[in-house]
């Protein structure tokens, strides 16, 4: 899971970096929360993680260590596209919001979990 977590930490980079020249061409700020959590949770957290992963190869043998990676990039793809729903003022953005906060969460509960299970 190591290397496909950071494989798509370098996705999630890419996206990142791309967006930022977005708002820095267009001068248009309402989308640096996107923008933000992009890096954060996803080339940033991910990025430790897989490098978590890789170190201790143990933790990413588990049935946890996929479940978390793929809540988690369930949840931080629909977490976005409700920030960009709320930015758009559509009303069912805010579900999208809080389903993608607890898929992360959930995925974060699960890293932690498995962390303090199989770390010795």
């Amino acid at each position: 899971m190591g290397k496909q977590c950071l494989k798509i930490a370098a996705v999630y980079f890419a996206l990142g970096m791309l967006l930022s020249v977005i708002i820095g061409v267009s001068d248009d700020y309402s989308l640096s929360p996107i923008q933000s959590h992009i890096h954060l949770l996803g080339w940033t957290t991910l990025g430790i993680i897989g490098l978590i992963y890789v170190a201790f190869p143990a933790l990413s043998a588990t049935v946890l260590a996929r479940i978390h990676f793929w809540i988690h990039n369930i949840g931080l793809p629909l977490l976005i596209l409700g920030i960009i729903g709320k930015n758009h003022a559509i009303a069912e953005a805010e579900m999208w919001v809080v389903t993608g906060w607890v898929l992360l969460a959930a995925s974060v509960m699960l890293f932690m979990v498995n962390v303090w299970d199989r770390l010795r």
